[in-house]
């Protein structure tokens, strides 16, 4: 790993972005962050796991091992993270596997045209963590077709093969682990605060980064304390996902659509009532709703099929330029290694 690395805050406000509701005024403009080589170099485009901006830790170490390695780097957020719907969705309704990729296929067209003149790119590979990883398989197989940007290699770490398969499991995981009602996740929250006061006590300092998290990953010590802060943070950001849909399909799930919040009112009362809301029902009063409304051919069916990697087999199949790296120990074979091995065979 490098020592350091340079690194910019790129803020851009995109043409086709949709007016925002009045809730999202802190989010009209996208933020990606780059880091650039001083000759020319490759440029590698790392895309956010779900929920996730561009610049987590994750990324973080991304970043530093690629320009280690002598690319450019640039890392985007998930389409599933706030700031990505209201600044860069074309929708506002995340989860369409192929709608989200094009979207940042765009974002990566406007940004990649935009950077100084100074940067000079001699290749492009993209890459993704966790949900990202499919919208990058995905990125590549629509510039197969477009040409925009030529994309050389594409590197999936951990994708999902059935997006809503995956998203079900960690619903699973959130009711066995922690329950409906809020009892569950205050002695989650419990525990890790009272760990995280003590932790700060002894250092007799604070400073929220690398430290705390690892003072707060050192305080899960049994499986049904990992099970419950994975459960959790998928589920909080399944919450974004759901309240920013509903605000732009204007479906009435959990929003009125007559009386949205506005700037300064308190969402408590909201967040709560999605903390208990799965997947199943984004999928069925949202996302659905609004694609069966904008895709006349479209079915329930369908739109989940469209949600798995099955939509571009033919690519992962034949072409050498895609790559995939997954666990051994993935929870469910058909989603990890198995799972990429029967699309590869057919």
């Amino acid at each position: 790993m490098p020592q350091s690395v340079p690194l910019r805050e790129l803020i851009i406000a995109l043409p086709w972005a949709l007016p925002a509701p009045e809730v999202f005024w802190f989010d009209r403009k996208l933020r990606v962050w780059f880091s650039e080589q001083n000759h020319p170099a490759p440029l590698a485009v790392v895309i956010s796991g779900t929920g996730g901006d561009g610049n987590t830790a994750k990324l973080s170490m991304l970043r530093a091992a690629l320009y280690g390695a002598g690319y450019h780097v640039l890392t985007l957020p998930s389409p599933t993270f706030p700031g990505f719907i209201v600044a860069a969705s074309s929708t506002g309704v995340a989860g369409d596997l192929r709608q989200d990729s094009r979207d940042l296929y765009a974002v990566m067209q406007h940004v990649i045209a935009h950077l100084p003149h100074r940067v000079r790119i001699t290749d492009i590979d993209v890459l993704g963590y966790s949900l990202g990883a499919a919208h990058a398989a995905v990125i590549k197989s629509i510039d197969a077709t477009e040409g925009k940007l030529n994309i050389h290699r594409v590197v999936m770490i951990n994708p999902p093969v059935s997006l809503f398969a995956s998203i079900d499991r960690l619903d699973k995981l959130f009711a066995a682990s922690i329950g409906p009602g809020d009892e569950g996740i205050d002695k989650l929250y419990r525990t890790l605060y009272a760990g995280l006061a003590n932790y700060y006590r002894a250092s007799e300092k604070v400073q929220v980064g690398t430290d705390v998290l690892a003072a707060a990953g050192s305080l899960l010590k049994s499986d049904e304390d990992f099970s419950a802060t994975i459960a959790l943070t998928f589920r909080m950001a399944l919450i974004n996902v759901f309240f920013a849909g509903d605000m732009y399909a204007r479906t009435g799930a959990v929003v009125d659509p007559k009386h949205p919040p506005r700037v300064g009112d308190s969402l408590e009362g909201m967040a709560r009532t999605l903390r208990d809301k799965p997947f199943s029902e984004y999928f069925w009063k949202v996302f659905a709703p609004y694609y069966l409304a904008h895709r006349p051919e479209a079915t329930p069916e369908s739109l989940l099929a469209d949600g798995r990697l099955d939509i571009i087999a033919e690519s992962l199949r034949n072409n050498a330029d895609y790559y995939a790296q997954t666990n051994d120990d993935e929870l469910d074979p058909g989603q990890g290694r198995a799972g990429l091995a029967a699309i590869h065979a057919g």
